[in-house]
């Protein structure tokens, strides 16, 4: 199966036109909590478009890797959520926002310092920070060297520290 074919399987699930906001996270283990929590939710939620996913990446290929070996982080972590609430309606943003950020809140006591970087729904510094861990500051050094004007931004970028600097 060609990659383009396999990366096109769960399009019916994310429809091209509707209003979106993401959320996503490691989780330090998928407890009773964290899934009553899931489910206690889920069966509020505003809009049927709304997909939560809980992928578990842990005790297998993912953690045969170095963790210094990739820029991908957190590989401590089991699993990962995420959780993309969609609509049609613009008049339905504040309600779907709100319940998108009242779930994370809820899974708080079960999310980890830590998040996928392709999951991310608000690129900031932070998010970009949050998922890169103790990682960034490596991953900084080598932009500051190999793209000190940061030309390759369109992306979830990582600034090199001359920028950063000035930002702050």
């Amino acid at each position: 199966m060609p990659y383009s074919a396999a990366q096109g399987m769960a399009d019916f699930l994310w429809p091209r036109g509707l209003y979106a906001y993401w959320k996503s996270s490691c989780l330090k283990s998928f407890s009773d909590g964290a899934i009553d929590t899931l489910v206690d939710f889920y069966s509020r939620t505003p809009s049927p478009h709304t997909v939560v996913v809980v992928e578990h990446d842990g005790d297998g290929a993912l953690n045969r890797v170095p963790a210094d070996a990739t820029a991908f982080g957190h590989r401590q972590w089991p699993y990962n959520f995420v959780v993309t609430t969609q609509w049609a309606d613009p008049a339905d943003s504040e309600k779907n926002v709100r319940w998108t950020r009242e779930l994370w809140e809820a899974m708080g006591p079960y999310r980890a310092e830590a998040a996928y970087i392709n999951y991310q729904g608000e690129i900031t510094e932070d998010a970009v920070r949050t998922s890169f861990g103790d990682k960034y500051e490596r991953l900084a050094a080598l932009k500051e060297k190999y793209d000190p004007g940061n030309f390759f931004c369109m992306n979830q970028n990582i600034k090199p520290s001359q920028l950063r600097a000035a930002a702050s």
